[in-house]
C-alpha cells in the first residue's frame, strides 16, 4: 500500500465510533473521489492478504466496516508490512536513502537500495541526482565511485544537522503511528529511545523550572536524540561544569540518565546548535511560585466575570502550573472545543475572556500564546467548571492498557490530574470485559490505549502520553454523561445546607437543622485548628514578624516587609529591588488573596538561605489595581534547593475566608498573630 492508503486505514481504524465519507477524506486529502476510490480497492487487496472483508462504500459515500474487521488483526498487519507492501513515496524514499548515507561508513550501491526498496535501479539514480543537491545544502559532499558505490564525506557537525532535519521532517514522536516512521526507526538500530530522552528532559526542565518558548524544546529533544544515537562518543572529558548555562546542562543530564560520558567536542557541537538556531533565546528560568501566583491572577480575572469561585481549586492552579512548567501538549495539536452541546458553559464567552486575559500570562512568558495554547486553557476551565459542579457525582471510568501495568498507572496518573473520575481499576486489555462481567459494577466509560470492541460500555481511546486530543474526547465524554446545572461553585457545607432546604419540607425544621450543622462545623474546626500546624510553622519565625501602625505605600511596605531578612543576610537589598519591579511590570498578582500578599523573586537576585518574614499592616497597604487593602505581607526567598508550593498555599489560604486577614492584623501580640497564621 501507499502512504495515502495506509493513512486512511488508520483513520479508519481511530474513528471507530463514527462513519467516515468519501467526500470528507477526498477533501481532506486534496484529491478526487475517484482517486479516493482507488485508494479504497487498495486498502480492501490489503485486507484481503489478511483475509479480511474489505470496506464497502455506500449510495451517499460512507465507508462500512464489515463485520469481521478486527482493528486489532489489521493494526498488527499494519505494522508488520514490508517495503514490498508497503509502496514508499519519492520523499520517503529520498529521506530513507539519505538517513541511511548519513551514518554509514562504508560505500553503498544504488543497486542495494534498489533491491531492500522493492524499485527499479534507475529509480533510485533518478533519486541521487536530488540527494545530491540536498546534501550540498547542508555543506556535505556525496561521493560516487563506479566500482565502490556512494559515501558521504562530511563532517560531524553536519552529519548532525542532517539526522536532525530529516528526523524532524519525517515528524519523529513519542509514539509513532505510521509504518514510514516505524521503518526507519527500526532500520536505523535506535539504541536511546525518543521517548526516553523526552521523558528525561522533561524532569530536567521540571527541577530547573525551565519553560521553553514554541517548539524549541522538541528540537533540543531532536537534537540530543541524534547525538546519543549516532554520533563518536570520544574524546576529552568535561573538566569545568560550573560555567554552562541551565540549557546546555540538559547534554550532561541527559547523558547522565543514559549513562554515556559526554565529551568536550559534544558540548562544543551542542553549544554552536543552540548558537546557529539562536536557541538560548527561546528558554527562560521561571520560579515556580512566582508562576503559580502569575496564573492565579490571570485566573481571578477570568473569574471575575464568570463568578465559578475557580480561584478555590487547587487543582485546577496544579494543573495549569504543570501544564505551562512541563510545555505538556502545547504543540501542533489541533484543539476542538464542542460545539454541539448546550449546557451552561458559554464556550465562545470563556475563549472571549483567555484571549483578552492571556496578556497576564505572555507578559511573564516572554512569548505569546498561540491558539491552541489558549485553547487547551479553556480546556482546563472547562473540567475544572465540571470539576466543582453542585449535585454532581463523580463518573466511574475503568482503565485499560495492553498488559503492562506500568503504562496503566502512568496513564491512571495522568488522568488524576485533570479529572476527577472514580477510577474502578486499572486492567489489561485481554480480562477487562470479563473482569466487568463478573463484577458488575457500574462503569460509565473506558479509557484504554488499545481498541476494544465492545457495545456496552463507550470507549475513548487515548494516547499512553495523553495530548490534547484526548483530553478533548475525554472532557466531551464528561458532557454527554453528567447533567449540567447552571450554578456557581460553593463551599460544601452551602451545597449540604441547599440539599436540606430541598429535601426537609418543614421550613422550621430545615433552618434548624442547617444551624445545628454549622455549629458542629465550627466547633470542630475550632477544636482542631489548636492540634493541627500548616506550612508556615516550620517556616516563619516570630522575630520576623513586624507590626505596623502607620500608613505606607506599597514600595515602603514591599522594603519594610524585607528588612528582616536583610539584616540577618538571609538575602540582600536587590531581592526586594527585584519584586518591586515584577509587581510595576506585571501588576498585582502579588495580592495572592483577599487582604494578603506575598513579595517573592528569583533566586538568581541575592538569595543566601530559605526565609519568610511578614508585615503586619493596621490600617492596610493599598496597592496598584486591587481595590481592597493587604493587611498581611509576607516577604519570601527561596535558593531553590526544596518545593515550597505548600507555603504559597498556605499563605493564600489565609485570605480565602472573607474578612480573615483583617482581623488577624486587629491581634494585639505577635504570639496571638504566629498562633493565628500557623493554624489550619
Amino acid at each position: 500500500m501507499r502512504k495515502r492508503s495506509t493513512e486512511i486505514i488508520q483513520k479508519i481504524i481511530k474513528n471507530s465510533d463514527r462513519i467516515l465519507t468519501i467526500k470528507e477524506l477526498a477533501a481532506e486529502y486534496q484529491i478526487s473521489q475517484k482517486t479516493l476510490r482507488n485508494d479504497i480497492k487498495e486498502i480492501n487487496q490489503f485486507l484481503n492478504t489478511i483475509p479480511m472483508s474489505g470496506i464497502s462504500i455506500t449510495e451517499k459515500g460512507e465507508l462500512v466496516k464489515a463485520k469481521d474487521f478486527n482493528e486489532s488483526i489489521v493494526e498488527k498487519y499494519l505494522y508488520e508490512m514490508d517495503t514490498y507492501m508497503y509502496k514508499l513515496s519519492t520523499k520517503e524514499r529520498q529521506i530513507y536513502i539519505m538517513m541511511i548515507l548519513t551514518i554509514s561508513r562504508r560505500h553503498l550501491t544504488m543497486q542495494k537500495f534498489a533491491e531492500e526498496l522493492y524499485v527499479s535501479r534507475i529509480t533510485i539514480v533518478n533519486d541521487i541526482e536530488g540527494i545530491k543537491d540536498k546534501f550540498a545544502d547542508y555543506g556535505a559532499e556525496l561521493m560516487v565511485d563506479p566500482g565502490k558505490g556512494m559515501f558521504l564525506k562530511c563532517s560531524e557537525k553536519i552529519k548532525i544537522e542532517i539526522l536532525t532535519s530529516l528526523y524532524r521532517e519525517i515528524a519523529i514522536n513519542i509514539k509513532n503511528d505510521g509504518f514510514f516512521q516505524r521503518m526507519i526507526i527500526d532500520r536505523m538500530n535506535i539504541r536511546y529511545s525518543f521517548s526516553d530522552i523526552f521523558s528525561y528532559m522533561q524532569e530536567y526542565m521540571q527541577v530547573c523550572n525551565m519553560v521553553f518558548i514554541e517548539d524549541v524544546f522538541y528540537d533540543i529533544v531532536l537534537y540530543l536524540f541524534v547525538v546519543f544515537n549516532f554520533c563518536k562518543k570520544d574524546g576529552r572529558l568535561i573538566r569545568n561544569k560550573k560555567n554552562l548555562s541551565g540549557i546546555e546542562h540538559m547534554i550532561l543530564y541527559a547523558g547522565y540518565m543514559l549513562n554515556i560520558n559526554v565529551t568536550q567536542e559534544m558540548m562544543e557541537d551542542f553549544q554552536n546548535y543552540l548558537e546557529k538556531h539562536k536557541l538560548y533565546s527561546f528558554v527562560k528560568t521561571v520560579d515556580e511560585i512566582e508562576l503559580y501566583k502569575v496564573i492565579m491572577h490571570f485566573v481571578e480575572a477570568i473569574d471575575k466575570e464568570i463568578h465559578y469561585g475557580l480561584l478555590n481549586d487547587t487543582k485546577l492552579m496544579d494543573s495549569l502550573l504543570m501544564h505551562i512548567m512541563k510545555m505538556k501538549d502545547w504543540g501542533n495539536y489541533e484543539v476542538q472545543l464542542p460545539d454541539d452541546y448546550d449546557g451552561f458553559i458559554n464556550y465562545e464567552d470563556l475563549e472571549e475572556l483567555v484571549n483578552k486575559n492571556s496578556f497576564i500570562l505572555e507578559r511573564f512568558l516572554s512569548y505569546k500564546l498561540s491558539e491552541n495554547m489558549k485553547k487547551s486553557i479553556v480546556i482546563h476551565i472547562c473540567v475544572a467548571i465540571i470539576r466543582n459542579r453542585r449535585y454532581v457525582q463523580r463518573l466511574s471510568v475503568i482503565i485499560v492498557c495492553p498488559g503492562s501495568m506500568a503504562t496503566g498507572k502512568y496513564l491512571e496518573a495522568q488522568i488524576k490530574n485533570y479529572f476527577d473520575f472514580n477510577i474502578l481499576g486499572v486492567l489489561a486489555v485481554d480480562e477487562v470485559l470479563k473482569q466487568l462481567e463478573m463484577k458488575k459494577v457500574t462503569v460509565d466509560f473506558i479509557i484504554s490505549t488499545v481498541s476494544i470492541k465492545t457495545d456496552q460500555y463507550p470507549v475513548i481511546r487515548v494516547h499512553p502520553f495523553l495530548k490534547m486530543e484526548d483530553l478533548n474526547l475525554i472532557q466531551k465524554m464528561t458532557f454527554q454523561k453528567q447533567k449540567v446545572l447552571s450554578s456557581p461553585m460553593k463551599p460544601t457545607i452551602k451545597q449540604l445546607e441547599n440539599m436540606i432546604q430541598d429535601v426537609v419540607d418543614d421550613r422550621k425544621l430545615a433552618n434548624l437543622i442547617c444551624e445545628k450543622i454549622t455549629e458542629t462545623v465550627e466547633e470542630y474546626q475550632k477544636t482542631n485548628s489548636k492540634k493541627q500546624k500548616n506550612a508556615l510553622e516550620g517556616m516563619l519565625k516570630k522575630e520576623f514578624i513586624q507590626v505596623c501602625h502607620n500608613q505606607m505605600t506599597w514600595k515602603e511596605a514591599m522594603y519594610k516587609s524585607a528588612e528582616p531578612l536583610e539584616k540577618k543576610g538571609y538575602i540582600e537589598p536587590r531581592y526586594i529591588e527585584k519584586s518591586i519591579e515584577h509587581v510595576e511590570e506585571y501588576g498585582d498578582y502579588i495580592v495572592v488573596s483577599e487582604g494578603v500578599g506575598l513579595a517573592h523573586a528569583n533566586k538568581d537576585f541575592g538569595v543566601h538561605q530559605d526565609c519568610l518574614s511578614l508585615l503586619v499592616s493596621k490600617d492596610g497597604i493599598q496597592f496598584t489595581e486591587k481595590e481592597n487593602k493587604v493587611y498581611l505581607l509576607f516577604c519570601f526567598a527561596s535558593i531553590g534547593d526544596k518545593d515550597y508550593l505548600e507555603i504559597l498555599k498556605a499563605i493564600v489560604q489565609l485570605g480565602k475566608k472573607q474578612g480573615n486577614a483583617k482581623k488577624i492584623s486587629m491581634l494585639q501580640t505577635v504570639d496571638q498573630i504566629f498562633e493565628s497564621i500557623t493554624c489550619s
